[in-house]
């Protein structure tokens, strides 16, 4: 599972569609997503703000028999805990992280054990196969995952388990791991998660949903698939730069990274997206990427192609060049490849930016030349 990963749909509706749009910066988002970037062992760290460094302590501070409970229930991808991402778009509010477990608690044992199923398929199976793959049988786990085989064996340890311990263990685990690890962050990401929801609560309203998608993520040009009829937002910490785009029956999610201003302090300091800009902008081989694409789109393979680089060194510089807003990334739902495009309208904006926090205005123009 990746944070670049997009369910491979067909949209057939033309264009955009008007969907009731949600915020939500509540603390059990932050806590999951860093449940499934800490424990997926397949999971590359280095692309995120807080740094490789900071997850390891994240799993360091986690004590060895929690982390051994959380890898068994987690499985291939942490998907055991990926999946109650989609639980929390239908559990009651408020989604804090007491509030959310409590509610799980008491949720019935079977509502748990489908939602790892469907979340984890990648179609929609046969309602008899899930009857049966919910308490653990083989047979049909095997026919619902034939091209995810690896989820198999670990599915059918925790669907074996006795009616209701998987939901005890998972709510006694994620328990542990709020009060003995997550809380120590919990305070200064939250504060930043829900003032980045407020904040953007009023620009949504009747707003276009894919636009806002696009707003969001830095660029994602993304089509909305059928069969969507909620749109959740929940802007996140852990994820930055980097978004993403998670499906639960008919709820979309959108994790999408906390812009710079609510997490800097300093109101003097330089405003932390022209820094990053300018930044991505000091390397000779992104600008020739933008070069690149200022005459047209280009996938990963032709940009790598152009530069003599690897794909994965070529991903990076992209990411950097998306997280200052200079790229936009268009997904085909279809094959899942990606064209990466330029998105010429952010150096003014950054220009007038620049200006107005170096008061550029208030200066006076030497009127002549000084000789000596």
């Amino acid at each position: 599972m990746s944070v670049t990963e997009f369910p491979k749909v067909r949209d057939m509706t033309g264009g955009a569609r008007r969907l009731p749009i949600e915020i939500d910066g509540s603390s059990v988002y932050e806590m999951l997503i860093t449940l499934w970037l800490a424990f997926d062992p397949d999971e590359e760290r280095n692309g995120f703000e807080l740094g490789t460094e900071w997850f390891d302590e994240v799993v360091a501070a986690t004590p060895a028999d929690l982390r051994e409970e959380i890898e068994f229930l987690s499985g291939a991808g942490c998907g055991g805990f990926c999946a109650l991402r989609g639980l929390v778009t239908a559990s009651p509010h408020p989604h804090d992280i007491t509030t959310f477990l409590s509610w799980l608690e008491g949720v019935e044992p079977a509502i748990l054990r489908q939602g790892m199923v469907t979340y984890l398929c990648p179609s929609v199976p046969e309602p008899e196969l899930v009857d049966r793959a919910v308490r653990g049988d083989a047979e049909a786990l095997e026919a619902i995952f034939v091209d995810k085989p690896e989820l198999v064996p670990h599915l059918h340890n925790v669907l074996s388990l006795a009616e209701g311990e998987l939901r005890e263990r998972m709510v006694r685990a994620l328990r542990r791991f709020h009060v003995e690890v997550y809380s120590r962050y919990e305070a200064d990401f939250s504060s930043s998660t829900t003032r980045a929801a407020a904040a953007r609560k009023a620009l949504v309203r009747g707003a276009d949903p894919e636009r806002v998608i696009e707003e969001v993520t830095n660029g994602l040009d993304y089509r909305i698939p059928p069969g969507v009829s909620r749109l959740v937002l929940v802007p996140s910490v852990v994820l930055r730069p980097w978004a993403l785009i998670d499906r639960y029956e008919d709820v979309l999610m959108v994790a999408y990274p906390v812009a710079d201003e609510f997490i800097d302090a300093d109101p003097d300091a330089p405003p932390s997206w022209v820094v990053k800009l300018h930044k991505a902008l000091a390397d000779e081989r992104r600008l020739r990427i933008l070069r690149r694409l200022s005459e047209g789109g280009a996938g990963l393979d032709d940009l790598a192609e152009m530069l003599g680089l690897t794909k994965s060194t070529v991903h990076h510089h992209v990411g950097l060049l998306r997280a200052a807003g200079l790229v936009r990334v268009s997904v085909d739902h279809e094959s899942g490849s990606k064209t990466y495009a330029l998105r010429p309208s952010v150096l003014p904006e950054a220009a007038r930016t620049l200006n107005d926090y170096l008061k550029t205005d208030t200066l006076e123009e030497p009127t002549g030349i000084a000789r000596s």
